[in-house]
């Protein structure tokens, strides 16, 4: 199941994420974004980088809420941080509102993490291995398995304090359903992972929306008590240090994903002995999780708070009975989701990104992977695009290409699969967009009042080509659209021709003028030929009359 969703239409492909993501697990291609499960350790690095609200994580709140309604008897397991990251004047007062919102039980993490301490010091003083890790801090774990498979047999092999709360509250009140509140995402994988513990995961983002629904302001409430006590080594467990660690080994707190990688790579590679270490995937810890509330103090203070809460525990150390549960687990090397690539493969994406040197692989980091080398086996895996590479596209846009898109008196625009805007040229920018406001994911029926481009969805039909008058701009172009990449992109190329079709215009009105003027002059000479040629018959006729009359006289003076 996936704990992170990735809604790529909200992506502005910044890959911040990628960039930030420690094992590289969001896969950015051109069919597809989307978070690579296998690689995730589900740290929630990704979702606190992404300002667009493209990643988003699977929310149990309504299942919750589900649950309080029925009757069922539900009880909370609370992560010890909440003491330092919720804006309160006590911490009883989180047990008051979570009472509020219809909790039954409502106990500290800490009970469980007691547990698991007691589980650490009976490993510790018993263990024989060169170096140990902690395996407290789930996305630590899913880090050592994934990557670290030589050193998997290096890590205590005791559940989480979530785990042996779980069953701890399961054991002591029998039929309840079980809620964990924190401010890790990787808790709600680890959940899944084991079904007698843990029934539903919130964050303390979660909860801080659940309490503003219900306008609960913490502050304001009266201090109330957790239904069982915890210990102050439990409730100290998000700064560290709560370990017993006398003998052979050197304790370790390791906050951060680089300390954490570095120290596993001497594990894995067998370069040091003697360490018993604390792994901490946030930097801060679990004071400063992925999902600590938006309204959540500075870091320094988040500790300050916490370090009192501790202190006041310290002066009245409950009596705590421990109970006999299950605590063991083992972890697996997971490697295989890692196997090495094929390197004939990886050179000829390199030279497909033309990478052709190694002084080619600039190794900007822009695409999110630390090296052209790593991007090219992302590539070959099939979790990124050769062609989203800056320098790349940094080397197109100034290439002749370029020039002749940018410097062309037509206007040329690219579209996507839904044939909205991706990009336009100068020209066209000109001659439809006077305004000049942004154009980006318009549909381009809206920007040139024609939905001539709805023809090449067709599917008989990849190019048009004609004359085509837009009555947008007054104007008449001949155009050509295109569609290619199997309907992914539509290019349109408008070729202004107004110029040419007004002088042709021009033309033929001269020609219709010219040809009625000379109709006009044929038919008024053909009317002064008529009557010219009426007047002359006339005449004849007369002139013939009189000549037959004189002749008549002639010959008939004659005869006598």
């Amino acid at each position: 199941m996936k704990f992170i969703e990735f809604h790529s239409e909200k992506c502005d492909e910044c890959f911040k994420c990628l960039r930030f993501c420690p094992t590289k697990a969001i896969a950015f291609t051109r069919v597809k974004r989307h978070i690579v499960d296998d690689l995730c350790i589900k740290c929630g690095q990704c979702l606190v980088q992404c300002k667009q609200g493209a990643l988003t994580i699977y929310k149990d709140t309504n299942r919750v809420k589900t649950m309080i309604a029925s009757r069922q008897k539900v009880a909370v397991s609370l992560a010890p941080s909440f003491a330092g990251v919720f804006q309160m004047n006590a911490p009883g007062q989180m047990a008051t509102a979570l009472n509020q919102v219809g909790f039954d039980i409502v106990e500290e993490t800490a009970r469980g993490a007691e547990i698991v301490s007691e589980a650490y010091d009976k490993v510790i003083k018993s263990s024989h291995m060169k170096n140990i890790i902690t395996s407290c801090c789930t996305s630590s774990m899913y880090l050592l398995q994934h990557n670290y498979g030589k050193s998997t047999d290096t890590a205590i092999p005791v559940v989480s304090p979530m785990i042996a709360h779980g069953r701890d509250m399961k054991a002591r009140y029998g039929n309840i359903y079980t809620v964990f509140i924190g401010p890790c995402i990787a808790k709600k994988a680890e959940a899944a992972e084991f079904d007698d513990a843990i029934d539903a995961v919130m964050t303390f983002k979660e909860l801080e929306e659940w309490f503003d629904e219900k306008n609960i302001e913490l502050s304001g409430l009266e201090s109330g008590s957790f239904d069982t006590p915890a210990t102050m080594r439990g409730r100290a467990f998000p700064v560290g240090g709560s370990l017993d660690v006398e003998g052979a080994y050197q304790y370790l707190h390791l906050e951060g994903i680089d300390d954490c990688k570095s120290f596993l790579d001497a594990v894995e590679c067998d370069e040091i002995t003697g360490f018993c270490a604390e792994l901490n995937i946030c930097s801060g810890g679990c004071l400063n999780g992925p999902e600590i509330p938006l309204q959540s103090p500075s870091t320094f203070s988040r500790m300050e708070k916490l370090l009192k809460y501790v202190k006041k525990t310290e002066s009245e150390e409950p009596d705590v009975a421990i109970p006999e549960i299950e605590t063991k687990r083992l972890f697996k090397d997971m490697t295989y989701v890692n196997q090495p690539v094929d390197e004939n493969q990886v050179y000829n994406i390199l030279m497909d990104m033309e990478k052709y040197t190694e002084q080619d692989q600039i190794n900007c980091g822009a695409c999110g992977y630390s090296s052209c080398y790593d991007k090219a086996v992302a590539v070959v895996k099939g979790y990124s695009d050769s062609d989203m590479c800056l320098d790349r596209l940094k080397h197109k846009v100034e290439s002749l290409q370029s020039i002749i898109f940018d410097n062309s008196p037509n206007a040329i625009c690219i579209l996507d699969d839904e044939q909205r805007i991706q990009e336009i040229n100068p020209s066209f920018m000109r001659i439809f967009n006077e305004d000049k406001i942004k154009l980006d994911g318009w549909p381009i029926h809206a920007v040139i009042g024609h939905d001539i481009f709805e023809i090449l969805r067709l599917p008989d039909k990849t190019s048009i080509s004609q004359k085509l008058y837009l009555e947008s701009v007054d104007k008449t172009f001949f155009i050509n659209l295109l569609k290619i990449d199997d309907s992914k992109t539509y290019v349109g190329i408008f070729t202004d021709i107004t110029y040419e079709e007004q002088s042709i215009e021009e033309m033929n009105h001269m020609k219709s003028k010219t040809l009625d003027t000379v109709q006009e002059v044929i038919e008024n000479q053909m009317r002064v030929a008529q009557e010219i040629a009426s007047l002359l018959g006339e005449t004849t006729a007369e002139t013939k009359i009189g000549l037959n009359k004189l002749r008549d006289i002639v010959l008939g003076e004659e005869g006598r």
